[in-house]
């Protein structure tokens, strides 16, 4: 009986020792955001302390299985095996053309979009891309609206996480409170309504204690404009994933002022997106303390980018693929980026 009862004691003492290991070993993992290259398309990797795996888009079809091959590669560098949510911003080719290979090689738990459609003007070949993504889906996938939120695991001893869409399918989050619009909203510029999918874009905040990321996917102008005025309904940011991979038709200035961004990281291409303007833009913000690039765009100077330790590829041509990653320290309350070509890393306070 004696020996019955030690036994008892000790498998409960381990069993305690295992679990407070296991508390201990989440309260010190840290929100991971990746930026994988997909060569001008879009693919954000965010791995959240509690182990849990979200993917914005997945980059592009064809080129060999590229892209889904990178995004294996930058879920072996987060340790993970599995994508728990996909989120897809929008229906254009370069965001959600790689999901049928994607899901041919991982597992992909829910799927999520702005809704179903059954045509795109800007794409003759719509009907054929989107079949082969509803169909890699399962044919379920779940439509996300401005309020929406997609719940997450939350890890113990760690600050509470969230994901809140605040715009899609071309509609803005309602504001609670009607507020008169700002001399800078009054003043905004205004372009062209854009027609096409990008207007319809999934866009969301995710925040994780006091920090704050938003990906706006490819949302233009006059849509930005709805999000901030008259009433800021994002808030202040402290990671801002610059818009259409840095088009001049996004990034609306009035915007980017209102959300105060400490970092901007551009998912652009060598020649895709990084446009001069947008540059420009975002590195005359008086926040902004660094604008980090995905590539080098190859057509503009080396003043119209950013300096080029911020870039993570250089040339045109470039099979190392190297990503921009985010890590971020709830305890310490700042969070680093990291440049994955040259090691460069920089630490900035959370607000």
């Amino acid at each position: 009986m004696k020996r019955l009862v030690t036994f008892c004691l000790l498998a409960s003492l381990l069993a305690t020792i295992g679990l407070t290991s296991a508390l201990s070993q989440n309260s010190k993992r840290k929100l991971e955001i990746l930026y994988v290259d997909v060569e001008g398309g879009a693919a954000t990797l965010i791995v959240t302390p509690a182990g849990e795996s979200i993917l914005v888009d997945t980059g592009w079809p064809g080129f060999e299985g590229r892209d889904a091959k990178r995004i294996e590669t930058a879920m072996k560098a987060a340790n993970i095996s599995q994508i728990d949510h996909l989120i897809i911003t929008h229906y254009h080719t370069d965001h959600y053309g790689g999901v049928p290979e994607l899901a041919k090689r991982i597992k992909i738990g829910k799927f999520y979009d702005h809704g179903p459609m059954e045509s795109l003007q800007e794409d003759k070949t719509f009907a054929e891309k989107y079949a082969a993504y509803k169909s890699a889906a399962g044919g379920k996938t779940i439509t996300l609206q401005p309020g929406s939120t997609i719940e997450l695991k939350q890890a113990a001893g760690t600050p509470k996480i969230s994901l809140e869409v605040l715009a899609a399918s071309g509609e803005v989050k309602p504001m609670r409170v009607k507020a008169s619009p700002s001399a800078e909203c009054n003043a905004a510029a205004k372009q062209a309504d854009d027609p096409s999918d990008n207007a319809r874009s999934v866009v969301f905040v995710l925040r994780y204690g006091a920090f704050d990321f938003l990906d706006s996917g490819d949302l233009t102008w006059n849509l930005e404009h709805k999000l901030v005025c008259p009433t800021n309904l994002i808030g202040e940011i402290d990671l801002y994933q610059v818009a259409h991979h840095g088009a001049e038709t996004s990034n609306n200035p009035v915007l980017v002022n209102a959300i105060k961004p400490t970092v901007a990281i551009m998912n652009n291409g060598p020649r895709k997106g990084g446009h001069p303007n947008t540059v420009k833009t975002i590195r005359s913000m008086p926040t902004i303390k660094d604008l980090w690039q995905g590539h080098r765009n190859v057509g503009s100077t080396e003043e119209q980018n950013a300096p080029a330790d911020f870039i993570a590829n250089l040339e045109a041509q470039n099979d190392a693929a190297h990503m921009i990653r985010v890590s971020v320290d709830a305890a310490k309350k700042n969070f680093t980026v990291t440049n994955d070509r040259n090691k460069l890393t920089k630490t900035y306070s959370i607000k």
